[in-house]
């Protein structure tokens, strides 16, 4: 398996429907009541795009008819921008404990008492890191292949990390690539999904 360096184009991506559903274990007694289980540590999210006759034109489709080629369909994963969430502003991925040097970004959600943090490993170059909400000019190096940052020397303790930047999705084809010829030149695509992938 391999990562493509490389987006779909961003009129597709835009037309992207995305699809968030926890893999959640139930199990119902027959009282009715219900014992749950979170199957996955996180979950992974899917997209669905659609290709309306004419929306597209034909280096539209010929670039992404070539994605799916090179990607070998399900088997390489290639960049996608989440058209709903591919930004963050000042999101805390972690506190200086005076030892620690390396930290993932992440994006924190929150509700109540329940917390989760999203790992992100496709940061756009240039993300901005802050250190008690003032910006770090340096001291610190960003992995933009898995999102993962150095600082030297290790953030102070209690010092509070955040930041802000585009991001992508690693994502993979879950399906095949049906076409529909139009004319002798000219094919139309029916629907594709996309799956993001554990990096």
């Amino acid at each position: 398996m391999a990562f493509i360096d490389q987006r779909l184009p961003t009129k597709v991506e835009l037309n992207a429907v995305r699809h968030d559903e926890e893999d959640i274990e139930i199990v119902t007694t027959d009282g009715g009541w219900e014992t749950r289980n979170a199957r996955q540590s996180s979950s992974l999210r899917s997209w669905d795009i659609s290709f309306p006759a004419g929306f597209y034109d034909d280096a539209t489709i010929a670039a992404v008819v070539a994605m799916y080629k090179a990607a070998r369909g399900k088997l390489h994963s290639f960049r996608f921008k989440d058209p709903v969430e591919n930004a963050i502003a000042d999101a805390q991925f972690g506190t200086g404990d005076g030892t620690t040097t390396i930290f993932p970004l992440l994006i924190p959600y929150a509700a109540g008492s329940e917390t989760f943090d999203r790992t992100i490993t496709r940061p756009i170059s240039a993300i901005t890191i802050k250190k008690d909400g003032v910006v770090a000019g340096s001291g610190y190096s960003v992995n933009y292949a898995t999102g993962v940052v150095t600082f030297s020397p290790a953030p102070s303790v209690g010092v509070v990390l955040s930041w802000s930047g585009d991001y992508d999705v690693p994502v993979r084809f879950d399906s095949a690539l049906d076409m529909t010829a139009l004319t002798i030149r000219l094919a139309h695509i029916e629907t594709l999904t996309i799956k993001e992938v554990r990096e």
